[in-house]
């Protein structure tokens, strides 16, 4: 039976049973797809939510759950605040009922509300890393102020020296002393309390930097991030990298030979395999602080986080292991691959751009030597 009819009177459905020779049953099981498919998005958006003012992450899991019982079995719309134990008593409703507008307005409000929350987050680490900066300046400025303070005494004191004056000499050494000493204080109680702020808004910086990568958009595919999202979260964890003397990395990862892969199994086993791969990556980097996207086609990368140059090359031998390791069942054949990784590490000369040439590079690298091996960039 298919999804058109689910919620509609047994006399509805005898009246619209498919004769021997029409299409609607292959209709109906094309639309039972696509509904499900429906579904499954809205389950995969509820799931990945996050906490704005508009609404919670678990509010809105419920909220799309209550949606997706609405379009598939026709229990009542979560047009108000009831609670699911009061619509699933209600009658299911047929298809021509079904609030597809409402669904519509609720998913963009949604969104809506979701580049607002983000785009006020990065406006938050913006003005963070502005005050630091502020910071650093106004420090600098009182450092050369003291340091012509101290300049100007110890030129007085070298002049009293000329003069043969002990008394005179006693009197200035005693204010050199005084001043050199309270410049010193002041420097140091300043340098603890900025090197205390800056802790805290590093910290800051790093939860919210966290937080941004869980709010950008993901590959529909492969439910990774996406190119989008990739070029964002770069960006900032380069400069983060470089602000906090974090150590970072960035992997990128080719499946070898993929257009075989698609010419023998067609496109919908090369997205079994994509998804497969995306799925094994996750598992091999499951930190929240590791960044995991679906770069383009057959290419992913990785951007780790606190990864010391000693540990890269196990982690991209442990890609190339699982990797080859796979045997992806799809139809009746089972299908088996392998992948070539560029890295590199960043450094404090690099921008975003530059990290990935350099890492683009050595996956070239790599394709070039043959595949099935990884490269790390000089």
């Amino acid at each position: 039976m298919g999804i058109f009819s689910r919620g509609k009177p047994a006399a509805e459905l005898q009246s619209q049973a498919p004769g021997p020779t029409d299409g609607t049953g292959a209709t109906e099981a094309l639309v039972d797809t696509l509904m499900d498919t429906l579904a499954s998005v809205l389950r995969t958006y509820g799931s990945r939510g996050f906490d704005i003012e508009a609404m919670s992450a678990s509010e809105l899991e419920q909220r799309t759950e209550a949606w997706v019982r609405h379009i598939l079995t026709g229990t009542p719309a979560p047009l108000g605040e009831e609670e699911a134990e009061e619509t699933d008593s209600m009658e299911p409703v047929t298809m021509d009922q079904r609030h597809w507008a409402d669904l519509q307005q609720f998913f963009r409000g949604h969104r809506r509300d979701e580049q607002a929350a983000v785009l006020d987050r990065a406006e938050g680490m913006r003005g963070l890393i502005s005050e630091m900066t502020n910071g650093l300046r106004n420090a600098i400025s009182d450092d050369n102020a003291k340091d012509e303070l101290v300049t100007r005494e110890l030129a007085r004191l070298s002049t009293v020296v000329e003069g043969n004056s002990l008394e005179d000499i006693r009197v200035q050494l005693a204010r050199t002393v005084d001043v050199v000493s309270q410049v010193v204080r002041d420097r140091q109680e300043r340098y603890e309390a900025q090197l205390e702020l800056m802790g805290q808004r590093v910290h800051s910086l790093r939860a919210d930097l966290v937080a941004l990568r869980e709010q950008v958009n993901l590959d529909a595919l492969t439910r990774l991030h996406n190119r989008g999202a990739f070029d964002d979260v770069l960006a900032k964890q380069v400069d983060f990298s470089f602000l906090a003397g974090q150590p970072m990395a960035l992997m990128m990862v080719d499946l070898d030979n993929f257009k075989q892969i698609n010419d023998t199994y067609g496109h919908p086993g090369g997205d079994v395999v994509l998804q497969t791969v995306a799925n094994t990556l996750i598992q091999l980097f499951p930190r929240r602080s590791d960044f995991i996207a679906r770069y383009g086609g057959e290419e992913f990368a990785l951007i780790l986080v606190d990864a010391e140059p000693d540990d890269l090359t196990p982690l991209g031998e442990r890609i190339l292991d699982a990797v080859r390791a796979l045997e992806i069942d799809y139809l009746d054949s089972c299908i088996s691959l392998t992948c070539s990784i560029g890295i590199a590490t960043g450094t404090p000369q690099d921008s975003s751009e530059t990290l990935l040439r350099r890492a683009d590079a050595a996956l070239y690298q790599a394709k070039q030597d043959g595949r099935d091996r990884l490269v790390l960039a000089e």
